[in-house]
């Protein structure tokens, strides 16, 4: 299987934030991504049992695309100063686009640049491996009810 990534809403307008991470602007509109993929096998078919452990990443580089921003560099150095803030991870959403056909896509809604200045930004589609579990808790075992139940005792 194939995968390829193609950017269907790009940001047009972006606002430094400076160190006032409250107030900060998320890129406009905001950056949407649309996964592709090919299976030799069957390529017409859309097997979404694969979607649960894919993610796509955003990240920001230099203007000509050569040097990541915002990387942990050798040895675990971070920049001193996230320059790329918000939700960077996005899940797979299977939605329909504006002609009505339904996609896989990838959504960045509340993303924010820190300081001004020419950027680019990639986006990396991850397969998450298979689950090495760290840790586990538990609830106590609690009662469904119905919705109706539920809004009378929230309207009383």
């Amino acid at each position: 299987r194939s995968y390829r990534l193609e950017i269907v809403q790009h940001p047009l307008k972006a606002a430094e934030f400076g160190s006032s991470t409250l107030s900060r602007l998320a890129l406009a509109p905001p950056l949407i991504a649309q996964l592709f993929y090919h299976d030799q096998y069957s390529p017409d078919a859309f097997d979404d049992h694969d979607l649960p452990f894919l993610i796509a990443h955003l990240s920001l580089y230099s203007a000509d695309g050569s040097t990541a921003l915002d990387v942990v560099g050798p040895g675990g150095q971070t920049p001193s100063r996230q320059l790329l803030y918000g939700s960077l991870v996005s899940s797979p959403h299977i939605l329909r686009n504006l002609q009505g056909r339904m996609g896989v896509y990838f959504l960045f809604p509340d993303v924010s640049i820190r300081w001004r200045g020419r950027f680019a930004l990639h986006v990396t589609l991850m397969r998450l491996p298979r689950p090495v579990i760290l840790s586990t808790v538990s609830l106590k075992a609690s009662s469904t009810t119905s919705a109706e139940s539920v809004l009378v005792a929230c309207s009383t």
